[in-house]
C-alpha cells in the first residue's frame, strides 16, 4: 500500500535553511525537495542485501551508499538518512532513468563534460581546486562524472517535454521545484511503477574493515569509543580528524563516550585540558586489542575493532557499528 509523507520535519526545514553554495552540492537533492511529502512502501518484504527493487531493477546497499556519499554533503547528513534519501531521491531518479531508456534518450561524453563545466563554474573554483576538494570528500572527478551522466540524462529526457527548469542563463543546471508540470510527471511515474523497499537492509551492519572481538561491551553505562596513535605515525593525524569528526556528535547528545589517546604525549586529544599519562587500563585496552602496537588502532566499545589506517572508507562501517552499540 502506497502512503504519501508528511510535510517537511523540522529536521529537514533545518538542513534546508543551513545549505550553502558548496561545491559537492547534492546532486539531486531537488528530487528529495520535489517529492518529499511522497512517502510511500509498497509490498516490503525481507532481502539481504537489496534496498529497494524498482520496475524489476535492483538497487542494493552498496549503490545506496555510494550515491548517498556523493550527493548529500557530510554535514547534512544527520538531516536527511539514508532511508530518506532512498525513498525521495535515489528512487524517483531510478524512475525517471528508466523512462528515459524506454525514450531513447542518450546523453554523449560532450554533453556531461558541458553539464559538470558549468557546475564547477557556478561554484566559482577552478578544476584544480574543484578536485583537491572533491578529493578531501573522499570523492574522485569520475565518481562524479557518473553522477553527471545521469543527471544529464534526465535533463534532457525533461527537456523534450520543456519542464522543470528554472529561467536564466544557467538553466540547465537547476531544476524548478515549483513547476507544476514537473510535479505532475513525477507523480504520474511514481504511480505507475512497481516499487518494493527492504528498510531493514540499509543501515544493516555489515563489517568489512573491522574486527568483532566476541568481548562484552566494556562499559556500565555508555559505550566508549577509542582511538589510540601516535605524533611520529604518518597515517594518525588525518585518523584523528575523521575520528573527531564521527564521534562529536555521539558525543553531544550523550549516547557514547570517546577518547583520543596520544600514546607517546599522554594527552587525551578530545579534551581542552592536558593529561600527564594514558591510565593503566587504557594502555592494557590498546594492548589487547593491538597486541603489535600498531596504531593509529580504533576500539569500539571493546567489540569491535580496526587496526590501521582510519579514513573516509571506514565512515559508513563506524556509523553502523555505533548505532548498533547504542541500540538506535
Amino acid at each position: 500500500m502506497k502512503k504519501k509523507a508528511p510535510k517537511y520535519s523540522s529536521k529537514r526545514k533545518k538542513a534546508k535553511e543551513k545549505q550553502e553554495i558548496a561545491i559537492i552540492v547534492s546532486i539531486f537533492l531537488v528530487f528529495i525537495l520535489v517529492v518529499v511529502y511522497l512517502f510511500y512502501f509498497v509490498n516490503i518484504k525481507s532481502s539481504d542485501d537489496l534496498v529497494a527493487v524498482v520496475n524489476g531493477n535492483e538497487i542494493t546497499r552498496e549503490e545506496l551508499s555510494w550515491w548517498y556519499k556523493i550527493s548529500i554533503l557530510p554535514e547534512f547528513r544527520d538531516f536527511i538518512t539514508k532511508q530518506d534519501f532512498l525513498v525521495l531521491s535515489l528512487i524517483p531518479q531510478e524512475i525517471l532513468v528508466q523512462k528515459a531508456d524506454e525514450e531513447d534518450v542518450k546523453v554523449d561524453d560532450d554533453e556531461i563534460e558541458k553539464l559538470l563545466g558549468l557546475f564547477i563554474i557556478e561554484s566559482g573554483l577552478t578544476l584544480d581546486e574543484f578536485e583537491n576538494h572533491l578529493n578531501s570528500r573522499g570523492s574522485t572527478i569520475n565518481e562524479i562524472k557518473k553522477s553527471f551522466e545521469v543527471r544529464a540524462i534526465i535533463i534532457k529526457l525533461l527537456g523534450k517535454e520543456n519542464i522543470g527548469f528554472v529561467e536564466g542563463e544557467n538553466k540547465n543546471l537547476f531544476f524548478d521545484v515549483d513547476d507544476g508540470a514537473f510535479q505532475e510527471y513525477i507523480d504520474n511515474l511514481i504511480d505507475d511503477s512497481n516499487i518494493e523497499i527492504f528498510p531493514e537492509n540499509i543501515d544493516k551492519l555489515v563489517l568489512k574493515t573491522f574486527e568483532e572481538t566476541n568481548d562484552e561491551v566494556c562499559s556500565e553505562e555508555k559505550p566508549i569509543i577509542r582511538l589510540y596513535t601516535t605524533r611520529s605515525c604518518q597515517a594518525c593525524k588525518e585518523s584523528g580528524r575523521i575520528f573527531q569528526d564521527l564521534v562529536t556528535n555521539f558525543m553531544i547528545d550523550g549516547s557514547i563516550q570517546a577518547r583520543h589517546w596520544s600514546l607517546d604525549t599522554g594527552d587525551n586529544l578530545l579534551t581542552l585540558k592536558k593529561e600527564n599519562g594514558v591510565p593503566k587500563e587504557e594502555v592494557a585496552i590498546f594492548k589487547k586489542y593491538s597486541p603489535n602496537n600498531r596504531v593509529p588502532t580504533v576500539v569500539l566499545g571493546c567489540k569491535y575493532k580496526h587496526v590501521g589506517k582510519f579514513g573516509i572508507e571506514q565512515e559508513d562501517e563506524f556509523k553502523a557499528i555505533i548505532k548498533t552499540l547504542v541500540g538506535v
